[in-house]
C-alpha cells in the first residue's frame, strides 16, 4: 500500500527530470508517471486531493505502461525518505474510526 505516493506534493519529488521525459512521452503529468509506476509495481495508492481534477487525473493512468527500463529508472531514485509518519496511537485511532453512516446504521 501506497501512502502519499506524490510525497504530499513534494517539489523535489515531482519535479524529477524523469518524471517530465516519460511525462512528455506519454502525454501525462509527472503525477500520473508517479502514480502509475506505483500501480504498475502492484501497490494499492492512496493519493489525496480534494481538487475534482486532480482526483480525474488520478485515475487516468490506466492507458499507457512503463517499460521495464522506464521502471527501472524510477525506482533507482530511491532516497530512503517516507512521507507517511504514525504512531501507534493514531493507528488506534485509524482502526477504530466509523463512517458517520455506520454510526447512523448502529444507533437504529
Amino acid at each position: 500500500m501506497s501512502w502519499y505516493p506524490l510525497g504530499h506534493g513534494d517539489k523535489s519529488l515531482i519535479e524529477e527530470p524523469v518524471f517530465a521525459k516519460l511525462g512528455k512521452k506519454y502525454g501525462k503529468s509527472p503525477a500520473q508517471i508517479i502514480l502509475r509506476w506505483h500501480t504498475q509495481m502492484g501497490f494499492v495508492v492512496i493519493p489525496g486531493s480534494k481538487n475534482v481534477d486532480h482526483i480525474k487525473d488520478n485515475l487516468d493512468i490506466l492507458d499507457f505502461k512503463l517499460s521495464d527500463e522506464e521502471m527501472a529508472e524510477i525506482a533507482s531514485l530511491d532516497k530512503d525518505k517516507r512521507y507517511y509518519h504514525r504512531t501507534d496511537e493514531q493507528l488506534d485511532q485509524f482502526a477504530g474510526w466509523k463512517p458517520s453512516f455506520e454510526k447512523a446504521a448502529s444507533a437504529d
